[in-house]
């Protein structure tokens, strides 16, 4: 299918693009941004990108020698009816459709193996992509992030099967019919819990009934699927009353090693989160026909997740860590996971939108009043990415909130004095934890050459 992508450059959307280009088939896009990464990423494999100006999709048909029939507008539910090319789109009679469902005609094609949850299926989901390709499985996938050893976040294989990263926040999880499936687990961050109980109770529904559905058994809420749902659904997680389970775990900063009937795995991811990722994982994997040992040696050599607890750099002492994470509980394991392996925490939040920090406000304020006297607190500007939003809520508001439990909580009014500041109170064996779904990982460089500078101020 040719395709012109409105928002080219955010992560689902590049991701399908490349795809698509891969396939053969004509790509072209806009976005607000064309410096973006993503963007640079398309513009390498002959990709244009234009200008969200309206002038885009004549441009490209003119390109290509197209006519409105012969390709398609492929936008998000981030993309309003106002923006510019929408409104050409509809001028020209162009065929608009959701990247929902175009990854969702993609995957039902293929032996699909979806993972959903609030947290957790990023990485899950990298890592089943993984095994599968370092096992010569050559499948093809969708991930919401950049799987570090691959160097990108879709591949475009010959084989049987698709991965990818099943989005809950759009409601577009039932378009999916998986062969195999798993629910990471479920907590407040688009949706309430409730209706969360009911997409990925829809979500487990359709999968197939000779597939497998799998649900995270230390998670309350996902547990409550197994009771709900038409098919039978295994969960995994470290108590042997589960039908899959971890034991032997032992976790250091860098890494974390389990056993799994019989066999030992090695992770290069530490925490307790990331044990229950390559568990869920391997079950996946195992279902899919790869010989544990097979599996073992594939998660040993697995690289991580490009922002999934990124170790940037360490100075004079001083570890600087870039996470993705953005809901309550993806702040809370990070945290958890950073406080063994380090002194003091230094932890900057950026929240990533004006309706998801209103949304999960509540939770936010209990995570950050529960941080330890060793721990500091800096929340950035809530992210603005344009269009018609109600800034009802500021980031000042959630930290005075903060402040009544915890006082070592602040607000951010300049990212410079930030990382003045961080750079000059930190000492060996501290931590810097950045974390954010959006651009606020750009301080870490920042605070890894000061902090160069400063050593080598020291030094002189």
């Amino acid at each position: 299918m040719n395709a012109f992508f409105v928002g080219i450059g955010g992560m689902g959307m590049s991701g399908l693009a490349r795809i698509l280009n891969e396939s053969g088939y004509k790509v072209a896009g806009s976005d607000r941004n064309l410096e973006g990464e993503y963007c640079q990423q398309l513009k390498e494999l002959g990709i244009k990108i234009y200008p969200q100006n309206g002038k885009g999709p004549r441009e490209f048909m003119k390109d290509h020698k197209l006519t409105n029939s012969d390709f398609n507008i492929v936008k998000s539910t981030a993309v309003e009816d106002h923006v510019p090319d929408i409104v050409t789109a509809r001028d020209l009679k162009l065929k608009q459709i959701m990247r929902s469902d175009l990854l969702s005609e993609m995957f039902n094609k293929k032996k699909g193996l979806a993972i959903g949850g609030t947290a957790g299926k990023t990485t899950t989901t990298g890592l089943v992509a993984w095994i599968m390709k370092f096992a010569g499985k050559d499948p093809s996938c969708a991930v919401g992030g950049i799987i570090a050893g691959l160097y990108t976040n879709a591949l475009h294989g010959k084989g049987d099967h698709f991965i990818i990263e099943a989005d809950e926040s759009d409601g577009s999880i039932v378009k999916y019919r998986p062969w195999a499936s798993v629910v990471t687990n479920i907590s407040r961050d688009h949706k309430s819990p409730q209706e969360l109980l009911d997409l990925f109770k829809t979500f487990l529904d359709n999968t197939s009934e000779d597939g497998v559905r799998l649900v995270c058994g230390q998670d309350q809420l996902a547990r409550e699927l197994t009771g709900l749902c038409k098919n039978s659904v295994k969960t995994y997680g470290f108590s042997k009353e589960y039908d899959y389970t971890a034991s032997d775990i032992f976790i250091d900063n860098d890494q974390a090693t389990f056993t799994f009937e019989d066999t030992r795995f090695e992770l290069k991811m530490p925490g307790e989160h990331n044990v229950l990722n390559a568990l869920a994982a391997i079950v996946l994997c195992q279902h899919a026909g790869i010989e544990l040992d097979k599996i073992a040696e594939a998660i040993k050599a697995f690289p991580g997740m490009k922002r999934r607890f990124e170790k940037i750099g360490t100075v004079d002492g001083v570890t600087v860590i870039d996470d993705f994470a953005h809901n309550p509980v993806e702040i809370e394991a990070a945290i958890k996971t950073a406080r063994k392996s380090s002194k003091r925490r230094f932890i900057v939040y950026q929240p990533h939108g004006f309706g998801p920090a209103r949304f999960t406000r509540n939770d936010l304020v209990k995570v950050f009043r529960n941080l330890q006297p060793d721990e500091f607190l800096f929340l950035d500007q809530i992210f603005y990415a344009g269009g018609t939003v109600n800034k009802d809520i500021s980031s000042n508001e959630i930290i005075e909130e903060v402040q009544q439990q915890f006082s070592q909580a602040y607000n951010i009014n300049s990212r410079d004095e930030l990382v003045n500041h961080i750079s000059s109170k930190v000492t060996s064996g501290d931590m810097v934890l950045v974390m954010g779904a959006r651009d606020i990982n750009k301080i870490c460089p920042e605070i890894i050459n000061r902090l160069k500078n400063r050593k080598n101020q020291t030094a002189t």
